[in-house]
């Protein structure tokens, strides 16, 4: 659903109701909408008013309707609510939605906000901020229901009904012992539809899926997708229970993995604000540093045209299929690191697997590569129809061209392939400047290549 349109069509009324002071009807008005709805309404309003509306939403959304806003308009709400307000609003949200607020915020904002929460929410919201960034711990929330093995069905229900309202899902109820080790987690379907005398052990099967509060959050999104699950429980070290992941959490996630992957293997590095929100100095340090490493790499093209200045003075006609060898092996390394990349990043294989992919790469490189030196040979033939472009003997300089296409291709799915197996074996982000450092690297090396192969059937008076 598109709520973009209802802010619009709502924030002149909105806007009217708050100027004049009507704050019975702005109750009713702002009651009728879903918080996602209201949360795009108030990034149509100017910040003070969008205080007011905020301080009139009905009981209990106020926090929900917060979690909407992005980090930058969350710290502008704070700062026009005041601290009274602002510390009433934070000790409202979940603790997961509290740590990502408080991960955004100045320190010294974070620690008036901290101070200001119950003893209980600041013990668990330091817990929380106490694990290092983007991990599993970070995204917990201690929010859900657990129950004993040797309690009965009738007894773990009752407990669910008075305990429910504050978890943050009741579709999984989760199993402890007596230590507070996860045992076993069972769907709420089964639960609601045994019989109410037999203890909860006879639902249990003891096979239960959990994550590591030190996990990296990239393990928990893969995961998920793997079990399709809603939720999932969070242990220590020790497999204590200690809270649990729901799927909104891993979905944000994953749009922020998904989006630095995409920045990264553009070559820049990731954003850490949306792109209208990121500044002119900002997204110029981001680009600007890749985009120098690039151009020194790509400079050593000129020293290869250098040490074979003489032999394409006497066959200058090979200076003009230079852009299409160029753009062939950048092409193919490009496309070759990417697919190994993403089935890195979905845990389809590991950088052991390297003997597979270069078996698997070498195949598939040698099919396309002959498929393009064809083309190539076919398309030397046809430029050689035209006045401009006259080469002797066009069936060598085909064959020429069409031969290096076929080598270059082979070479670049075999650097396209390990160079992100060698970054993840070295614990480096395999996206990082991966695709556009492999292009660079086949440019250079595919002109290599390619006046090898021209020099060489010179040296025979195939040219």
């Amino acid at each position: 659903m598109d709520t973009a349109p209802t802010a619009q069509l709502l924030e002149p009324e909105i806007r009217e109701l708050v100027v004049e002071g009507r704050f019975a009807e702005l109750r009713v008005a702002l009651g009728g909408l879903d918080p996602v709805e209201v949360a795009d309404l108030l990034l149509a309003l100017e910040v003070s008013e969008a205080a007011v509306a905020f301080r009139f939403l009905p009981r209990g959304e106020s926090a929900d309707v917060f979690s909407h806003l992005d980090p930058d308009n969350q710290e502008k709400l704070i700062a026009a609510l005041g601290e009274t307000a602002a510390g009433h609003l934070v000790e409202a949200m979940s603790p997961d939605d509290r740590v990502a607020l408080l991960d955004e915020l100045p320190t010294e904002v974070t620690t008036r906000l901290l101070n200001a929460l119950s003893p209980e929410s600041r013990r668990v919201t330091q817990t929380i901020l106490g694990y290092p960034d983007d991990t599993v711990g970070r995204l917990m929330t201690p929010d859900y229901v657990r129950v004993r093995p040797e309690w009965s069905v009738e007894k773990a229900l009752r407990h669910i009904r008075r305990w429910g309202h504050d978890a943050e899902t009741v579709h999984w109820i989760f199993v402890i012992d007596r230590d507070g080790a996860l045992i076993d987690d069972i769907h709420i379907r089964p639960l609601l539809l045994a019989d109410p005398d037999q203890t909860i052990e006879h639902l249990m099967d003891h096979r239960f899926i959990c994550l590591n509060a030190t996990d990296d959050q990239e393990e928990a999104v893969r995961t998920f997708a793997k079990y399709d699950r809603t939720a999932l429980p969070v242990v220590d070290a020790k497999g204590a229970l200690v809270g649990i992941v729901t799927v909104d959490d891993i979905a944000d996630v994953a749009e922020e993995e998904v989006t630095e992957d995409f920045q990264k293997q553009a070559g820049m590095e990731a954003l850490e604000r949306p792109y209208l929100q990121a500044g002119l100095f900002e997204m110029i340090r981001k680009r600007g540093g890749v985009l120098s490493v690039l151009l020194i790499a790509q400079s050593f093209t000129i020293g290869v045209l250098g040490l074979f200045e003489r032999q394409l003075e006497a066959a200058e006609f090979l200076v003009l299929f230079i852009p299409l060898i160029i753009a062939c092996g950048g092409n193919t390394g490009t496309q070759a690191a990417s697919l190994l990349i993403r089935a890195l990043a979905l845990g389809e294989l590991t950088p052991g697997d390297w003997a597979k992919v270069v078996l698997k790469e070498l195949a598939s490189g040698l099919g396309v590569g002959l498929l393009l030196g064809a083309l190539a040979v076919v398309a030397v033939q046809a430029w050689n129809l035209t006045p401009h472009v006259e080469a002797p003997r066009p069936w060598m300089v085909g064959l020429c061209v069409g031969g290096a296409v076929v080598a270059i291709v082979v070479w670049a799915v075999t650097v396209g392939s390990m160079f992100p197996l060698l970054l993840e074996r070295l614990k480096f982000d395999p996206a990082t400047i991966s695709s556009p450092l492999v292009a660079t690297l086949m440019d250079v090396s595919g002109l290599i290549i390619y006046l090898a192969v021209a020099m060489g059937m010179m040296s025979v008076g195939l040219l």
